[in-house]
C-alpha cells in the first residue's frame, strides 16, 4: 500500500466528476471561450438580456481532440436515452453530437437546430418521444427551463458550458463557475452592470457578432484640425508652384500630391531650413555622400548643400560624392576604409523611403561602422504609421533621419477622384467641348495638374476669392489649385487619425464608428476652389449621406441653389458637385436625390453640366 501510494498509482476510482469540470473548463478557458466586452460596449444576448460577458462554446470546439474530449462525457446520456433525435441550439455544436456517434457506434442521430431563443416557439419537439436538446452554453439557465416542458424527458435537456444552476430536472455538462478546490481555473462572477446609455450595443447575428449602427457624426474642419505643417510650411509655399497632383510616377502610378523639389530648393522656406541643417546637423567630418540617379530631386538637394556649405567654409567639398550603385551590387566600389566617419545620404522627397532603405542595407557593407544622416526635403508617408516604421527603420544611436516637413497622406488612395473622371469621360463619346479639353488634360499629366485640378465653373478657372483660413495673414492672390488641395488633403487625412484630435472629432469610419463631412462644412467654406478640394480629397463614404438624412437635406438644398447661381461665385463649384454625385462620390438620400434630379431638369445650364446633370438624372435612387 505505501509502495504503490509513493509511486503515484492512479485510485481505483478516479474522480471523473473533477476530471470532467476541470478539464472542460481549461478548454474553454484556454480557447477564449468567454468573450468581455470592453469598457464601452454591452452584448445583448439572443434572450435579449443585456450583460457584459458572452459565452462562446464554438470557440471551446476549435480542434478534433478538444470536440471529442467534449462528446466523450455525452455518451452516458445518448447511451441511456437511444434517441433518434438530437436538438441543439446553435449549429456550432454539431460536431459534438457526431462525435459522440462515433465514439459510441451504431446509427448516427438525427441532428435539428432550433435557432437558440428565437426559434424555440414555432419549433417542433416531440413530447411521446425520447429526445435529447443540447445547449451549447449559458449564464441564466433560461432556455433550458423554457424548453423543459416542451420534451418528454427534461433530464435528457443538457447545457454544455454553463454559469449557473440548471434549470429544474435539466443537467449542465460542466460549470464554469470559480471555486477554490472544485474549479480554481474556473470564470468569476461578473460586478459591472451594462449602461445601456453610455455604452455600445453588440448582438449576435446568426454566428457573428454585430455593433449595433449608429448614425453618423458629421464633422465640420476647423483650423485647430490642421496639423502644425500646414502654417508652418504650406501656407509659405504656396504660390511657388511647389505641389502638383495627378502625376505619373516613372511606374506609370498615378498620385494625388507631387513635390517638385527643384522650386521648392529655390524658396526662401527651404533655404532658411537649409542654413541650420548645414551649421547643426550635417558633420563637418563626412566623407561621403550618398545621391540617388533615379531620384530627380536628389542631385538638386546635394547641390543645395553643397553650395550652402561652401558658404559657410564647411569642408563637405572634400567629401566624395557617390550614388547607390557605386556602394552596391557587382558594380560597387573598393570598401570604403574610413569606416567609422560620416556619411550623408540625401534623397529628394520620399515616401515610404525605399531608397533610403536600400542605401542603409548597401552600407552595412560598404561603410558598417559609418555615423549616418539620411537627409530629404520632404517625406510623404500614407500614414503615421509608415512614418513611425521609417524612423525606426533608420534611427539608431548613431544613425540619424531628418527632413525638412512630413505630409502624412495615403497619395494613391487620395487621387482616386480623377482616376475615376478619367474613366467615365474615356467611356462615352460625344463629349461637350469643355470635357473634351478636360478628358485631353486629364490623359496628358506628365508634369501633373497645378491649376487645372477642378473643373471650371461659369467664370472660369477656381481661384481663391481673398483669404483661406487655414493660411492665416498669408496673401492667397497667386496660390495653385494644387497649394489648395494639398492643404485640404493633409487636414483631412489629420482629421482621421492624427494624434492631437479628440477621438469624437476624428473622421473615421469601422464597424464601430461612422461618420461624415458635415453639410455645414460647404457653408462654412464657400470658396469654390475649397469645396471642389474637399470633393476631392475626402473618401467617398465620408460623402455618404444615404444614413444621414438632415447632412443629406443640407448638401442638395446646397446643390439646388447653386443650379440657380451657377453664374455667380456662390455656384462656381456646381460642377464639381455634380462630378462627385455622377461618380457616385457623393451619395444623398433616395428623396433627396429625386428632388435634385427634378430640379435638374427645371434649370439651365451650360454644356459640360448639363452633360453632368444628365448623368446624375440617370442615377437610380
Amino acid at each position: 500500500m505505501l509502495e504503490a501510494a509513493l509511486r503515484g498509482t492512479p485510485p481505483k476510482e478516479p474522480p471523473l466528476d473533477a476530471l470532467k469540470r476541470q478539464g472542460l473548463t481549461t478548454l474553454f478557458v484556454r480557447r477564449g471561450g468567454c468573450v468581455e466586452a470592453g469598457p464601452t460596449e454591452h452584448f445583448v444576448k439572443p434572450s435579449k438580456r443585456l450583460d457584459t460577458r458572452f459565452l462562446r462554446a464554438s470557440h471551446a470546439l476549435s480542434d478534433g481532440a478538444e470536440i471529442f474530449f467534449v462528446a466523450f462525457w455525452l455518451l452516458p446520456a445518448l447511451a441511456r436515452s437511444q434517441a433518434r433525435y438530437v436538438h441543439i441550439d446553435s449549429s456550432s455544436i454539431a460536431s459534438v453530437v457526431l462525435a459522440a456517434s462515433l465514439l459510441r457506434g451504431g446509427e448516427v442521430p438525427v441532428v435539428r437546430t432550433f435557432q437558440s431563443y428565437g426559434g424555440i416557439q414555432g419549433y417542433q419537439f416531440n413530447l411521446d418521444r425520447q429526445e435529447v436538446v443540447l445547449i451549447s452554453a449559458s449564464q441564466s439557465g433560461t432556455l433550458a427551463g423554457e424548453i423543459s416542458d416542451k420534451v418528454k424527458d427534461p433530464s435528457l435537456i443538457i447545457t454544455l458550458f454553463s454559469t449557473a444552476d440548471p434549470a429544474t430536472g435539466t443537467s449542465t455538462l460542466c460549470d464554469l463557475r470559480f471555486h477554490d478546490e472544485e474549479n480554481a481555473l474556473g470564470l468569476p462572477s461578473t460586478t459591472r452592470v451594462p449602461d445601456p446609455a453610455s455604452s455600445r450595443p453588440i448582438r449576435l447575428i446568426g454566428e457573428h457578432f454585430t455593433a449595433e449602427p449608429r448614425p453618423p457624426r458629421s464633422i465640420v474642419p476647423g483650423r485647430n484640425d490642421a496639423p502644425d505643417v500646414v502654417v508652418k510650411y504650406l501656407a509659405r509655399l504656396q504660390g511657388h508652384g511647389v505641389f502638383h497632383a495627378y502625376k505619373a510616377s516613372l511606374r506609370g502610378e498615378k498620385r494625388a500630391v507631387w513635390i517638385d523639389v527643384q522650386k521648392l530648393i529655390a524658396t526662401d522656406v527651404f533655404a532658411e531650413w537649409m542654413k541650420e541643417v548645414v551649421s547643426r546637423t550635417i558633420p563637418v567630418a563626412t566623407k561621403a555622400i550618398i545621391q540617388f540617379g533615379d531620384d530627380p530631386g536628389s542631385k538638386p538637394h546635394v547641390d543645395a548643400i553643397l553650395k550652402e556649405a561652401q558658404r559657410q567654409g564647411a569642408a563637405l567639398d572634400r567629401a566624395d560624392v557617390l550614388t547607390l550603385s557605386d556602394i552596391e551590387g557587382e558594380d560597387a566600389k573598393a570598401d570604403w576604409p574610413e569606416t567609422a566617419s560620416a556619411v550623408l545620404v540625401v534623397g529628394g522627397v520620399t515616401g515610404h523611403g525605399a531608397e533610403l532603405l536600400a542605401a542603409s542595407r548597401a552600407l552595412r557593407v560598404y561603410a558598417s561602422r559609418s555615423h549616418r544622416l539620411y537627409l530629404t526635403a520632404a517625406a510623404m508617408p500614407s500614414s503615421r504609421r509608415s512614418a513611425e516604421l521609417l524612423r525606426s527603420n533608420l534611427t539608431l544611436p548613431t544613425h540619424k533621419f531628418q527632413t525638412m516637413f512630413e505630409l502624412v497622406l495615403d497619395r494613391a488612395k487620395t487621387v482616386s477622384s480623377w482616376r475615376a473622371e478619367y474613366e467615365m469621360l474615356t467611356d462615352h463619346d460625344g463629349l461637350p467641348e469643355a470635357l473634351a479639353s478636360r478628358f485631353d488634360i486629364l490623359r496628358k499629366t506628365g508634369d501633373g495638374l497645378e491649376s487645372t485640378l477642378f473643373l471650371e465653373g461659369e467664370r472660369g478657372p477656381l481661384k481663391l476669392r481673398e483669404n483661406f483660413a487655414f493660411w492665416p495673414g498669408k496673401d492667397c492672390s497667386s496660390a495653385s489649385q494644387a497649394d489648395v488641395f494639398t492643404t485640404i488633403a493633409v487636414i483631412l487625412e489629420n482629421l482621421r487619425g492624427g494624434e492631437t484630435i479628440a477621438q469624437e472629432r476624428r473622421l473615421t469610419n469601422t464597424i464601430y464608428d461612422r461618420s461624415v463631412l458635415s453639410a455645414e462644412t460647404f457653408t462654412r467654406y464657400n470658396d469654390g476652389i475649397i469645396q471642389a478640394a474637399i470633393l476631392r480629397a475626402a473618401h467617398p463614404i465620408e460623402l455618404n449621406y444615404e444614413d444621414a438624412p438632415e447632412e443629406s437635406r443640407l448638401v442638395a438644398d446646397l446643390i439646388e441653389q447653386m443650379t440657380e447661381l451657377s453664374t455667380v461665385p456662390q455656384g462656381e463649384a456646381l460642377s464639381e458637385f455634380l462630378l462627385a454625385l455622377a461618380l457616385g462620390r457623393l451619395k444623398l438620400c433616395r428623396d433627396d436625390l429625386l428632388r435634385l434630379q427634378t430640379q435638374l431638369e427645371m434649370v439651365n445650364l451650360s454644356d459640360m453640366q448639363d452633360w453632368l446633370a444628365q448623368r446624375v438624372r440617370a442615377l437610380k435612387p
